[in-house]
């Protein structure tokens, strides 16, 4: 039991039950006697602490949840309407309004063309921003829009703060007319930021399946048009090989493999050659807009150990050639995630670079296997 205040000669505290998920009040009469707390009708109170994120949210959508039919014609608007906060000089009401242009129309999907332009437009307004944040959904029309004031300060908790309106033919749907800290129904403990409140710790880890057998892909790094990597590079003038960002899918590679054919396959050296390579084949790779690293090879020994994952080396001799592989295994849980193109301004790739002469090695190529999703 938790000391509270001292209010009309009484000492009022908080007991709180074993999980902590319900509570009810002490109070402590100028006597020194504690009872329940209970109305003028003798109704004792207790309050079930829900969890609230820290921050308030709502979402409105470019036409509605379940199809892609919300842009009208040109010349219809799009009208973003919040109330001012308690202060309207620090929070001031904002207003903003987007007018379908030609070119929404003729997009491929209009919808989203329309949502990221909203975004722009709202970020960009001096009202909004002193408040709020938008944010897109991926791959559908809703713009959310998130309060950058913590707890009530952020909440427009009255039907009608949050307006989104339109004319013409085109559809915009809302989530609520208002923008709160929306109250979970599960809770295992009090904020420590405020006791009216509770939080729900999760732990655990997300995996990303691979699903439909047609989602699989396997993919040869290329320069070109070719994917045979025993070429002459030099390291002013490496040649590349390249595994690109797909215009439609998100790739999720699960394994890069080496492989090829050399026959005289030595450790110490590189594949059949006579020494190590001088610079070595070298990686720049870009995953989710951010970079990658992988080790640069130099000699056998490096695809056995460096790169190659535990057990994933494998040699092959056959008379006149040694067919090797080298696999290095990232799983479904760690997946390289190559993000389709127009994701970032720089799109995602995998890209090798050739930087020595491997005229002489028989075959060299580069695969990866993996899923794709939208």
């Amino acid at each position: 039991m938790a000391i509270g205040t001292f209010h009309g000669g009484r000492t009022i505290a908080h007991l709180t039950g074993t999980n902590e998920n319900q509570r009810v009040d002490i109070e402590q009469d100028v006597e020194g006697v504690n009872r329940m707390a209970v109305n003028s009708t003798g109704v004792v109170s207790v309050e079930q602490l829900f969890g609230k994120p820290g921050f308030a949210g709502g979402h409105f959508a470019i036409g509605t949840y379940l199809d892609c039919s919300g842009i009208g014609a040109v010349g219809d608007t799009i009208r973003i309407q919040i109330v001012a906060g308690c202060n309207p000089s620090l929070f001031p009401a904002v207003d903003v309004t987007y007018t379908i242009v030609a070119g929404d129309i003729a997009a491929i999907n209009p919808e989203t063309e329309v949502r990221d332009k909203i975004i722009i437009l709202l970020n960009a307004d001096v009202n909004f921003k002193k408040s709020w944040e938008a944010s897109k959904v991926r791959n559908n029309g809703i713009v959310f829009i998130t309060a950058l004031l913590r707890a009530e300060v952020g909440d427009r908790g009255i039907i009608g703060d949050f307006v989104v309106s339109s004319t013409g033919t085109t559809v915009v749907t809302q989530q609520s007319t208002r923008i709160v800290r929306e109250n979970t129904e599960t809770e295992l403990a009090r904020s420590i930021d405020d006791p009216r409140q509770g939080i729900l710790g999760i732990t655990g880890s997300i995996t990303i399946a691979p699903g439909a057998l047609s989602n699989r892909v396997s993919i040869d790094a290329r320069n070109g048009g070719s994917n045979a990597m025993n070429v002459n590079g030099t390291l002013l003038v490496p040649i590349i090989f390249s595994i690109l960002a797909d215009p439609i899918y998100d790739l999720y590679i699960t394994e890069i493999r080496l492989h090829g054919v050399g026959n005289g396959i030595r450790f110490e050296r590189f594949l059949n050659l006579n020494s190590s390579l001088v610079n070595g084949i070298s990686w720049n790779n870009k995953s989710d807009d951010l970079p990658v690293g992988f080790e640069t090879i130099k000699t056998t020994d490096d695809l056995k150990s460096r790169f190659s994952s535990l057990g994933g080396w494998n040699l092959s001799v056959n008379s006149g050639g040694d067919h090797f592989l080298a696999s290095k295994d990232l799983g479904f849980v760690t997946p390289l995630v190559i993000r389709k193109q127009g994701s970032f301004p720089i799109d995602d790739l995998i890209s090798i670079l050739v930087r020595d002469s491997l005229n002489q090695v028989s075959g060299l190529f580069l695969t990866v296997h993996g899923f794709r999703r939208i």
